[in-house]
This record gives C-alpha cells, structure tokens and sequence, in this order.
C-alpha cells in the first residue's frame, strides 16, 4: 500500500480537549497526531501546558494510528474521512475509533 499524501490525511474536525496545547477553540493544530498506545485510542500528542503549539493556521491531521483493531485502519493509518477527540474514560481519546 503506497503511504498516503498529507493533505489526504484524515482532518481532526473537532477537539474538546480544552487543555491541550495544540487545541484552539475546540481545532486541533499540530501538523499530525499519533493516535493509540496498543491498548486504547488515547491522542499520543496531547500536551498538557500553558504554552500553545501548533500552526493556528493548520487544521490537525491524523499522522500515524496504532489502533490495529479499528475499523478504520489500515496499515496503521487511519482511513476515516474525519475524527473527533475528546474524554473518554477520563483520557483524551480518539472518539471515532470503532473496533472490528
């Protein structure tokens, strides 16, 4: 499978992680997330701070997944149109993620 172009990675369309450097207004923008840590679909690249990160003219992309189980994987990269992140279970999750 040949590696898919950046500006065809999936978009982050919504962010309601508030506390993360990347999240302006609910927009993610880093250049690209790493969602996944073998066990949950936790956002790798949440960063918890005070300063602001990102390129606020940059939409946030998803960059790599390791979520092998979803639906929307396919060689550990997320084919969704879009993804949302959020809490769940009190940890900034990909909400999209959808086990096989």
């Amino acid at each position: 499978m040949a590696a898919t172009p950046v500006m065809q990675l999936p978009v982050i369309s919504e962010c309601a992680a508030e506390g993360c450097a990347y999240n302006h207004d609910h927009m993610c923008h880093a250049a690209a997330i790493t969602v996944g840590d073998l066990d949950s679909p936790v956002c790798d690249t949440f960063m918890g701070a005070d300063l602001e990160g990102g390129e606020p003219s940059t939409t946030g992309r998803v960059g790599a997944c390791k979520m092998a189980d979803c639906r929307h994987n396919s060689g550990l990269e997320c084919h969704a149109p879009a993804i949302t992140v959020g809490f769940e279970h009190e940890q900034v999750d990909c909400l999209t993620y959808a086990q096989k």
